[in-house]
């Protein structure tokens, strides 16, 4: 079996695993966009603000966020006997999310996603393994300088983690897989100045075009990968139409010329389609090819088993 660029080893004694160390005793933000993709930042105050300024104890490269932008306070809650975390707006410019909301104050839960400015983290309580699994994913995370799209093997990483969420919630996640029509052609009558050009265009499109916590790659020459977690096969669809005709609308110009594109796409869900990355991958890869065999500029979605 070939090497798989997502996978992670790790060897952990039997004393060890009874020990009862590995429960979930990490509490963190991880960010899913941002500057700094898979950083996962722990939180051992009792207060810590988020923000962009030097003196923020979880400091955001974001321009979009205040200097102080929110508060994370760590609380006892006598009734369960155990520590909540609560998360306040600090007055922010842009205001604070969570799960697509704007909060004033808000208890956290697992799971629930944090946007401030233009970054999104996500609450997460890790145990040791996990925990050393997102370090592991940041120092692996890169992009693709083209198209400014993360690498297909960083994507795979971030949606290794997106997976295990999903099995342990039981909440969907859908995989859509991009190509380009003719592409060949673009490169052949204008030249790869323009065929680069073209690339990097359709990257931005593709980021402008979805959520703040889903995810785009570049898959390699003129394919790309996204997964939308949360997201079923009637909700993936839709995304994929939006991404399709905002591309198939958008005159692209290099030195001149202008021209237009239009790109295929393939959808896959999980559970019904496979409960790992190379199912749903596959799966979404075969729906993509039946989208370019039907006449290409279109969205084809895994019928069900």
């Amino acid at each position: 079996m070939p090497e798989r660029p997502h996978d992670i080893t790790m060897a952990i004694d039997k004393a060890t695993l009874d020990s009862g160390r590995f429960k979930k005793a990490h509490a963190s933000l991880v960010v899913l966009r941002g500057a700094e993709i898979g950083r996962d930042f722990r939180l051992r105050r009792a207060h810590m603000i988020l923000g962009r300024g030097a003196e923020a104890d979880i400091r955001i490269l974001d321009d979009l966020t205040s200097r102080e932008h929110a508060l994370i306070e760590l609380e006892w809650d006598e009734g369960r006997r155990s520590g909540r975390f609560a998360l306040t707006d600090l007055g922010s410019t842009n205001g604070t999310l969570v799960n697509n909301r704007p909060i004033d104050r808000i208890e956290l839960k697992e799971g629930d996603k944090i946007q401030v400015g233009s970054t999104v983290l996500k609450f997460v309580l890790l145990d040791d393994i996990e925990a050393r699994y997102h370090e592991e994913v940041r120092n692996r995370i890169t992009y693709d300088r083209l198209t400014g799209l993360l690498t297909k093997e960083s994507l795979y990483l971030a949606l290794e983690m997106e997976l295990q969420r999903s099995h342990r919630y039981a909440v969907p996640l859908a995989v859509l897989m991009m190509d380009l029509d003719h592409f060949k052609a673009v490169n052949d009558t204008h030249g790869h100045l323009m065929g680069s050009h073209v690339l990097a265009e359709v990257g931005r499109l593709i980021r402008e075009s979805i959520r703040t916590e889903d995810v785009a790659a570049r898959y390699g020459g003129e394919e790309f990968i996204a997964y939308l977690p949360e997201r079923t096969a009637d909700e993936a669809r839709r995304a994929a139409e939006r991404i399709r005709r905002t591309i198939e609308k958008e005159p692209l110009t290099f030195e001149g010329v202008t021209m237009g594109v239009t790109i295929s796409i393939g959808v896959a869900t999980f559970p019904e389609h496979g409960r790992d990355i190379q199912s749903l991958v596959g799966r979404a890869d075969k729906a993509l090819y039946r989208a370019k065999d039907s006449g290409r500029n279109r969205v084809c979605v895994e019928p069900k088993e």
